[in-house]
């Protein structure tokens, strides 16, 4: 008797590829969503430092910490690199909210496909056991 081959096997591989993407999917997703955080974090503290340099007159002494040393900053320098900083931020925010959103659609059509084919697994397995049970009646 020759081996017939096990679709519910080859089903079951092909359900086993689509969950491994979706998992792969929602790792990168969540390393997104981390690297959001840091950039939402780092957007809140640009946008205090914004609002405190508009409490200066233009009378007032601004420093900047480079390395270990303050080095005098003209205030008006010192509005200038915070909002090139903050535009900057904002552009990276974008574009990793696009990038997020994009995988969450993925990981939604890849999470639906993985249920139409377990569906399909089990109504192959019931199809199966009744031609079994089918074929038991015959025999007896």
């Amino acid at each position: 008797m020759a081996a017939t081959p096990n679709p519910g096997a080859n089903m079951a591989a092909a359900v086993e590829a689509e969950y491994a993407k979706f998992r792969d999917l929602q790792e990168q997703m969540a390393k997104d969503k981390n690297d959001l955080q840091t950039l939402l974090g780092q957007q809140n503290e640009n946008e205090m430092v914004k609002q405190e340099l508009e409490f200066l007159d233009d009378s007032s002494n601004v420093y900047k910490l480079v390395g270990p040393v303050l080095m005098k900053n003209d205030l008006d320098d010192a509005k200038m690199t915070v909002s090139k900083r903050l535009e900057f931020i904002n552009g990276e925010i974008s574009k990793l909210e696009n990038k997020v959103s994009t995988k969450e659609k993925k990981a939604t059509e890849i999470a639906q496909k993985v249920q139409e084919m377990q569906g399909a697994m089990q109504q192959a397995a019931v199809a199966a056991a009744q031609q079994a049970a089918a074929a038991a009646q015959q025999t007896s």
